[in-house]
């Protein structure tokens, strides 16, 4: 019987893992005049209402300062989005998490 439980526990785990689906990368660049943030999280679906990036985290030397829940993806190729954080100064570290509603995270970094 722990056999059988085994085996069916191994088999979920590894279909989970077949499923995953993060981003491909997260890609951001920063504005200093107008303080925007451009976050584009590359994540190709073919539905995106049904598969698509639903959380935008969005850090600052350490801290979350912004999240975004998108309710579908921008395009089939990537979710863009534009967001003014005025908390971003010369030399701060800006982390972005980006989500799949699916399965799995993808993050990036810059200093400003």
């Amino acid at each position: 019987m722990k056999k059988i439980l085994l085996a069916a526990f191994v088999l979920l785990a590894f279909s989970t893992v077949l499923k995953a689906d993060p981003p491909k990368k997260v890609e951001l660049s920063f504005n200093a005049e107008t303080h925007k943030l451009k976050v584009v999280a590359v994540h190709p679906v073919k539905n995106v209402t049904d598969h698509y990036i639903d959380l935008i985290s969005i850090s600052v030397d350490g801290k979350e300062v912004k999240v975004l829940k998108p309710q579908k993806q921008s395009t089939a190729g990537d979710e863009t989005d534009e967001i003014v954080v005025p908390e971003i100064k010369k030399g701060s570290k800006v982390t972005v998490k980006a989500r799949c509603n699916r399965f799995g995270t993808k993050s990036a970094s810059l200093t400003v």
